[in-house]
This record gives C-alpha cells, structure tokens and sequence, in this order.
C-alpha cells in the first residue's frame, strides 16, 4: 500500500488494491489446501 501511495494513488485505491491481492492469495491458499508462508 505504501508503495502504491508514494507512487501517486490515492490512499483508498491503494488499499483496495492491496486487499485484492491479499483476497487473492488467501483464495489460492484454501483451493490448494497450503499454510500461509512468509517471504
């Protein structure tokens, strides 16, 4: 989200933006039946 904002987003998009991708890897995580891995 950070990053979106010092790009130039406003603060909503980027965090929208960033719950998307969080909803996404969630939903990949319960179709693939995988544990949450940190980077």
């Amino acid at each position: 989200r950070d990053r979106l904002v010092a790009a130039g987003k406003p603060k909503l998009v980027a965090l929208v933006a960033a719950m998307r991708k969080l909803v996404t890897i969630l939903n990949a995580m319960l179709r693939d039946s995988k544990p949450w891995k940190t980077a």
